[in-house]
């Protein structure tokens, strides 16, 4: 078995430590304190709220992924199946079945884990209010049982038309429920961050902020030396830390590169820089597809401006020395390539230089030689 996990909630051996981080949440969660977990895509921010879990005895988690959530019944399906599916009682489905009656709910099993999904009729749940019965659901749970609720990506609930109706809504009903912990986690931090600290927003102030970043690196690099050297592969300190820059330090990419290296190495092998490139044809071979996909949709200048970032890094994009290379004939196009790549998260603006959502997208353009 690999010795690394990537895109997937990771525990036990898998899961490198975060005392600091996941004592602070639990702590927050006992307090009844909501909590606003904030960090880039892939930080293992969900890993650490399930390693959090595991340590609150007599607590249940409810858990709901909003991740490409679009209309408001799509969020009321998730919060409905997620109750349904807390725990191991049979009697939960039912329950939640019956709570949200209003909603005409419809009970299946996924055909795939033979877990409960619950879906409302879309012309009762349209409107913004019918949340108020899935919060109403959650009200419920909290004053049987020792509760707390994390809504992932929840960043994507400003997708949804009327949203700000639809975040005054779910705030009022919130508020309601002080002893019971909110954790709000999202990966899109520009958005995140309008939600819990825009005066004008109704969740404003209403959460502490926990920045979920790098592991740094006096913790990371011994634990991935240990995690190779359980598959029977050697490496230095030296080593793991052209992983951690290749990567940015982004704990899912340092993961899925370093169970590359370990597939396409062999037993008892002493591991160095050269192993790189053959690790990264093995992540080329599984997601070269999907980057020609995405660099197909660009314009012409979207694309120069993608390759430039790729070759020449995202510092002083709008420098003549950049505009030089990206072959841009004004700052204007720039500006306007630059913001169709954020708005389809291929790069990211982090501390005044451009940044690839996907490493390995940034690895392949350098390759290809674009």
């Amino acid at each position: 078995m690999k010795p690394f996990k990537y895109g997937c909630v990771v525990g036990a051996d898998f899961f490198c430590p975060r005392p600091v981080l996941q004592n602070r949440l639990t702590e927050y969660i006992r307090d009844g304190q909501n909590v606003v977990l904030v960090g880039e895509r892939r930080m293992g921010k969900t890993s650490l709220i399930f390693a959090a879990c595991k340590t609150l005895k007599g607590y249940r988690m409810l858990y709901v992924d909003l991740l490409n959530i679009r209309t408001v019944s799509d969020f009321c399906n998730r919060v409905a199946t997620a109750a349904a599916q807390m725990g191991k009682k049979a009697s939960f489905g039912s329950r939640a079945m019956s709570f949200i009656a209003r909603l005409r709910p419809t009970l299946s099993l996924d055909p795939e884990n033979g877990m409960p999904v619950i879906s409302v009729d879309t012309r009762t749940a349209e409107d913004p209010r019918s949340m108020t019965d899935v919060v109403s659901l959650i009200e419920r749970f909290a004053k049987e049982e020792k509760l707390f609720v994390v809504f992932d990506e929840f960043q994507e609930i400003k997708k949804l038309d009327d949203s700000e109706q639809v975040l005054a809504l779910l705030r009022s009903r919130i508020q309601l429920l002080p002893d019971t912990c909110f954790v709000f986690s999202g990966s899109v931090r520009a958005d995140m961050v309008s939600i819990f600290t825009d005066p004008a927003s109704a969740f404003y102030k209403s959460a502490l902020t926990l920045e979920v970043s790098n592991i740094p690196d006096d913790d990371f690099i011994p634990f991935l030396l240990r995690r190779f050297n359980s598959g029977n592969r050697k490496a230095d300190p030296d080593f793991i830390r052209y992983i951690l820059e290749f990567t940015n330090r982004t704990t899912g990419d340092v993961q899925q590169l370093c169970a590359a290296v370990w597939s396409t190495t062999e037993d008892g092998q002493y591991l160095q820089e050269s192993n790189i490139a053959a690790a990264l044809q093995d992540i080329f071979a599984t997601e070269g597809g999907q980057f020609e996909f995405q660099t197909a949709k660009l314009t012409r200048y979207q694309l120069k401006a993608l390759i430039a970032i790729a070759k020449f890094g995202g510092e002083k994009v709008y420098s003549s020395e950049f505009l030089q290379r990206a072959e841009m004939p004004s700052t204007t196009t720039l500006t306007k390539a630059l913001k169709r790549l954020t708005d389809d998260r291929l790069i990211y603006n982090y501390r005044k230089s451009y940044r690839f959502f996907n490493p390995f997208l940034r690895a392949w353009i350098v390759n290809r030689g674009f």
